[in-house]
């Protein structure tokens, strides 16, 4: 019996169930991928490891904005967008699995983050033909699969107008349809290079290019929170606000300074805005600001040079003891530690990553990630290699 003749026999239970296709017997239904461009030498078991808690589609690598806390060490990459026919190429091949399974492939996923170390703001993305905005990526990835993206940003350049044109293009896809998009949320932290600048300059007794660079750094931020207003209105929309840990060396990125840099941007925010402001309590400094635990950034990648060398060093020999346990594992163990537990990612070039937090490691606010690379690549046109996604150990 081929393996479309199977098709029927699968239950309304599974087709039902979260990530229905971890759920079926795959040796029965091995080949009902063929022909899709997208699944070309792919096998059925590996696209369905991707169909479980797939959460990171990347449309970007790279990123130029070198935020000194970065976890992600994120540095630019040339050519870092993925080829839009790429993007289109995913979307119609698992729209197409779906529709030849009868049920949804990607159920159970509700969101999907479109980078993992970019600012999605200033770069279009390559096509053959043109460029394409972010902004048509995002609306495509709904309009195929049915899975709401979120947009993270770090602010923009006034001058650019496409990145300008962008937000506020976002802005009208989410009040025409506020399913489509999961969430916009804006990064507001002492760590830009902007902010660097600044304090480099103070440093240096140069009050007069500190200023400057601290007043491009909140403007841009007020200017960037006034154009997604109406989201922050409708809770669509978000601030990730971070600061250092409380130690001596990190006076001006600890918890006093952030709240200061904050209120300059709020106080910039209040003027472009005015009353507007009423409706939107958690923009408000003295709720934005309150501590939380959700505030301190983490020791990983750039973030710790704001740690002493002795939390760093606690730190590596956690991850060289998780390192060590993950060895000793057999390939069907590791696979299946991945399977259920890890993040599944897409690179730019098709290249399947996971992430998972390290077990083994204290953290502050959020687990330490840890990338684990795999042998799956999906038959993208586009084989560039591409530096991986960072992460502070490697276990394979």
């Amino acid at each position: 019996m081929s393996s479309i003749s199977f098709l029927n026999q699968i239950s309304s239970q599974v087709r039902n169930t979260k990530y229905p296709l971890t759920n079926v017997n795959l040796s029965q239904f091995e080949g009902v991928q063929k022909d899709i461009p997208l699944f070309k030498n792919v096998l059925l078991e590996d696209i369905a490891f991707l169909t479980k808690r797939f959460e990171t589609l990347n449309l970007f690598r790279g990123c130029s904005v070198g935020c000194s806390h970065c976890l992600k060490d994120a540095k630019p990459i040339k050519n870092g967008t993925v080829l839009f026919e790429d993007l289109e190429r995913f979307l119609d091949g698992f729209k197409l699995l779906s529709e030849r399974f009868g049920f949804n492939v990607l159920q159970g996923n509700k969101y999907l983050n479109i980078i993992d170390d970019s600012n999605p703001s200033d770069i279009p993305i390559r096509g053959k033909s043109r460029t394409h905005s972010v902004i048509e990526g995002m609306k495509l990835i709904y309009d195929k699969i049915n899975i709401p993206t979120i947009f993270v940003t770090s602010g923009w350049n006034r001058a650019s107008k496409y990145a300008e044109a962008n937000a506020n293009e976002l802005v009208y896809m989410i009040q025409k349809n506020p399913n489509s998009v999961a969430s916009v949320e804006v990064s507001i932290n002492p760590f830009s290079s902007l902010m660097e600048k600044s304090r480099n300059a103070l440093k240096n007794d140069n009050k007069i290019n500190a200023d400057f660079f601290r007043n491009i750094y909140t403007e841009r931020m007020a200017h960037t929170l006034a154009v997604f207003l109406k989201l922050f209105e409708n809770g669509k929309a978000k601030v990730i606000y971070r600061h250092a840990p409380d130690y001596k060396k990190n006076e001006l990125v600890g918890e006093k300074e952030t709240r200061r840099l904050y209120e300059e941007i709020f106080s910039k925010l209040r003027k472009k805005v005015g009353s507007e402001l009423e409706n939107i309590p958690n923009l408000k400094p003295e709720i934005l600001t309150a501590f939380d635990k959700s505030h301190l950034i983490e020791s990983s990648g750039r973030g710790r040079q704001y740690f002493p060398p002795e939390v760093n060093l606690k730190e590596q020999n956690e991850l060289i003891k998780e390192a060590l346990e993950w060895d000793i594992l057999s390939p069907e163990e590791k696979r299946k530690e991945l399977l259920d537990y890890s993040i599944k990612c897409v690179d730019i070039n098709g290249k399947v990553y996971t992430t998972m937090p390290a077990k083994k490691v204290d953290f502050i606010s959020a687990p330490i990630e840890i990338t684990v690379p795999t042998n799956i690549r999906l038959n993208y046109e586009n084989k560039t290699e591409f530096s991986p996604i960072f992460s502070d150990i490697e276990l394979e």
